[in-house]
């Protein structure tokens, strides 16, 4: 019987195809084609390697995908237990016995590294979450496991002289946010510029939803602690995000119509399924703020609508060069995207 069942997502999958077949093309071109860099924005799905996995493992060839995404949110195995009837694969916690004998295993950084086994193919999958891997990190993991195939999905080029396809674009086409870079001379520890005021004073009143977005917990707690001397000027919910209201906060944005502010020091794993939302990070020139964080803070927003209208406000006394390479990356993909006709800006 075919591994494979109907896609109920018809029209995403379709969508996929060319792309996919490039891949195969790449993938059954040789030996002298080793190291292939897919490119494309934060968040985007990983549906698209469906196909090429499946094709490979049709042809009895082995095939490694590394996710830092949590086991209960791989988004490609659920789809492959939703779509096909394919279950010869397990992942990797780093204490398989019998990983020789899967022809797809899943692992995380981490756990690949503890991996002897050889494959056909392995795919870094480095887009469908934030991870605190750098290049560098990546592509000494990759190097380092036997494979005929490389393929990392990132927000930039990975494995050096490698072939590289560009997905420029999200589904339903909408294009990444740029930011908005505001610097200012005073001391943002205890007073908001008026200009970021003016934005918020506007947030509520078109009733958006707003994250102030701080590099440490102490920073936030003195956001939020002048945020409540506003409460008259700035009339609207404003919540100190904590781990354990999640659930509350995620029903909070989901409201239509009601303006919501949320300071948060950690935003790496919330997910933020709204369309009018906007999202402030302060003291963007902090050094924990790299410039993949930054752009990963970028593709937070649109995640969910047919378009986008969500601001990204970098705030600093400086601009630096992490912020500066952030606006870059997320401008190119659009650049890119506009030139191939795949949005209008």
């Amino acid at each position: 019987m075919s591994i494979f069942k109907l896609f109920k997502d018809v029209k995403e999958y379709n969508k996929d195809k060319d792309f996919n077949q490039e891949v195969i093309t790449w993938a059954k071109k040789g030996y002298n084609k080793n190291y292939l860099n897919v490119i494309s924005v934060p968040y985007n799905n990983s549906v698209k390697f469906l196909d090429i996995i499946l094709n490979l493992i049709s042809e009895n060839k082995k095939v490694l995908y590394i996710t830092n995404e949590d086991i209960k949110d791989i988004y490609l195995l659920k789809q492959i237990r939703k779509d096909t009837s394919f279950r010869n694969y397990c992942y990797f916690r780093g204490n398989c016995t019998n990983i020789e004998e899967k022809l797809l295993v899943i692992t995380n950084y981490e756990n690949a590294n503890l991996i002897e086994e050889k494959f056909f193919c392995v795919i870094y999958d480095d887009v469908s979450c934030y991870s605190d891997y750098g290049v560098g990190d990546i592509r000494n993991l990759m190097y380092k496991i036997k494979a005929v195939k490389y393929i990392t999905y990132s927000i930039e080029s990975i494995l050096e002289k490698g072939e590289v396809i560009e997905i420029p674009i999200k589904k339903h086409n909408i294009p990444i946010t740029e930011p908005r870079i505001i610097t200012t001379k005073i001391d943002i520890n205890k007073e908001i510029p008026y200009m970021i005021y003016d934005y918020m004073k506007w947030f509520v009143k078109s009733r958006r939803k707003v994250i102030l977005y701080a590099p440490d917990r102490g920073k936030a707690d003195t956001i939020y602690e002048y945020l409540l001397g506003l409460r008259e000027e700035i009339s609207t919910n404003t919540i100190r995000y904590n781990d354990k209201e999640t659930r509350k906060i995620q029903k909070l944005l989901r409201v239509k119509d009601e303006p919501l502010i949320i300071v948060m020091d950690s935003m790496n794993n919330f997910h933020m399924g709204v369309n009018n939302l906007d999202i402030v990070v302060y003291f963007a020139d902090d050094e924990r703020y790299n410039y993949k964080k930054l752009t990963y803070i970028c593709g937070k927003v649109g995640m969910e609508g047919r378009f986008s209208n969500s601001e990204v406000i970098f705030l600093a006394n400086n601009t630096t060069i992490e912020m500066e390479k952030a606006k870059s990356i997320t401008r190119n993909f659009n650049k890119l995207a506009w030139e191939r006709g795949l949005i209008n800006i």
